[in-house]
């Protein structure tokens, strides 16, 4: 359903139809610790002029969010629809910020060289990619693209420690990352217990959201205190 077609009807807060109390739950604390994730990367953007998301995945991201906001809205009630824009809006700073200083994440002159283009070109592809996945292939709420792309970006964000070091990584990411997925994930196994691509996509997600923390205190980068620091 598109953004048009479902403004042209009432809808509840929280539909209970499709949804159980507590998977409704679930899914708002996972997205309220998701929230927690993209303001500590814009202030991390504000403070340290530095984007802690891994490029290809905020490329990704941001088609998701978009497809996801006009034309395959989500269909858990209008908290969510409202979540959802939230995110796209929030996600528009930080696809800002990527062709401000998403070269620091390149270590590659020919590569850092075509940023200029390569940007623009990922952002366009992004988009294209995740509406024709997501409104032809994926689940209401659209999981499949959207731990498709977790399952990328949890990768990118620990080979992202490699190579830049302490660029802005943060422990509070860590762990809110980590978490968030962990519940959303907990929701769609119980939503659709049959999908075992699902299920493994997640299993994925959770397995390097547990290395890329455990990497963050070994390496001695993102402590708490700079996490948290104003």
């Amino acid at each position: 359903m598109t953004i048009w077609e479902y403004l042209q009807e009432p809808h509840p807060w929280f539909d209970t139809g499709n949804y159980e109390p507590y998977q409704i739950a679930l899914f708002l604390i996972g997205a309220l610790l998701w929230v927690l994730v993209y303001f500590d990367t814009i202030r991390t953007i504000v403070k340290f002029k530095v984007v802690n998301i891994p490029l290809v995945a905020i490329c990704l991201n941001f088609g998701f969010e978009t497809t996801t906001s006009f034309f395959f809205v989500p269909n858990m009630g209008n908290a969510l629809v409202v979540a959802y824009w939230a995110w796209m809006v929030l996600d528009v700073f930080i696809v800002y910020s990527m062709f401000r200083y998403g070269w620091k994440q390149i270590r590659t002159k020919t590569v850092r060289d075509a940023l200029p283009w390569l940007l623009p070109v990922g952002v366009v592809m992004g988009q294209v990619l995740q509406y024709f996945f997501i409104t032809s292939y994926d689940l209401p709420m659209a999981p499949l693209s959207g731990y498709i792309i977790s399952v990328e970006m949890t990768i990118l964000y620990v080979s992202l420690l490699f190579l830049s070091g302490d660029q802005g990584q943060t422990r509070l990411t860590g762990w809110s990352k980590f978490l968030g997925n962990l519940l959303i994930s907990i929701m769609f196994f119980t939503k659709y217990p049959e999908n075992h691509f699902l299920q493994s996509l997640c299993v994925t997600t959770a397995f390097f959201d547990i290395w890329y923390i455990r990497l963050l205190y070994k390496l001695n980068i993102g402590k708490w205190r700079r996490a948290l620091a104003t």
